[in-house]
């Protein structure tokens, strides 16, 4: 999903500049995503702003799909990774080094949704959005079989998804589509390891059971 208005734009005095004016950044061929994260999150501390640009294009539409899973609210969703980005900037000297920007971003905006949901108190909000027709089509890895692509399938397979807590949506999101490990995961998430492979597992024999899988 795209940001629809000027409100997502980054302000201009923050160096969040995302228009065609500013040339890309380049890496050496062959050099890994470590590699790249290392280059791009040294030079965004020593005050690249392109770096920065090159963060945030990369990764916005990933996190706000993330965080509309968590808060149905797409104008505070934007703020929210807004804030996320702007606080990279001011404390880009102070900040710790990573070699995973993804995992990085993932859990500053989920840390950031929390302490805004806290603040604001919300007796009521929707933590998850209902899982689109092309997210249904996802491979559940070694742990399940791949599924036919059967309109019938899908509509179980849907179905399943939105009956799993929303503990369980949003780790099934971030496990299967973000590609994230059980260690990273199990950190985002604010749980111990064992909870994490307790929670995983949990929600894949739910989705098994309801598309009748079979070993």
């Amino acid at each position: 999903m795209q940001f629809e208005s000027d409100h997502n734009k980054p302000d201009p005095n923050f160096g969040l500049i995302t228009n065609a004016d500013h040339a890309p950044m380049l890496f050496k061929t062959g050099a890994d995503q470590n590699e790249i994260d290392r280059t791009l999150w040294a030079q965004l501390k020593a005050g690249n702003r392109k770096a920065l640009d090159f963060i945030y294009e990369k990764y916005v539409r990933l996190l706000f799909a993330y965080g509309i899973k968590i808060w149905k609210d797409d104008a505070k969703v934007e703020d929210s990774i807004q804030d996320v980005f702007l606080e990279l900037w001011h404390r880009r000297t102070n900040l710790s080094d990573t070699d995973n920007i993804k995992f990085y971003l993932l859990r500053s905006v989920r840390r950031r949704i929390e302490r805004t949901l806290q603040k604001e108190q919300s007796e009521q909000v929707q933590r998850l959005a209902s899982f689109d027709s092309d997210e249904v089509e996802l491979s559940l890895e070694a742990k399940m079989i791949q599924i036919q692509q059967s309109i019938e399938q899908q509509e179980l397979l849907t179905k399943a998804i939105s009956r799993l807590s929303q503990r369980q949506q949003e780790a099934v999101h971030l496990k299967f589509y973000e590609k994230l490990n059980y260690v990273q995961l199990s950190q985002i998430l604010g749980i111990d390891l064992k909870s994490t492979y307790k929670l995983i597992g949990k929600a894949i024999d739910t989705l098994r059971k309801a598309v009748q899988l079979k070993n």
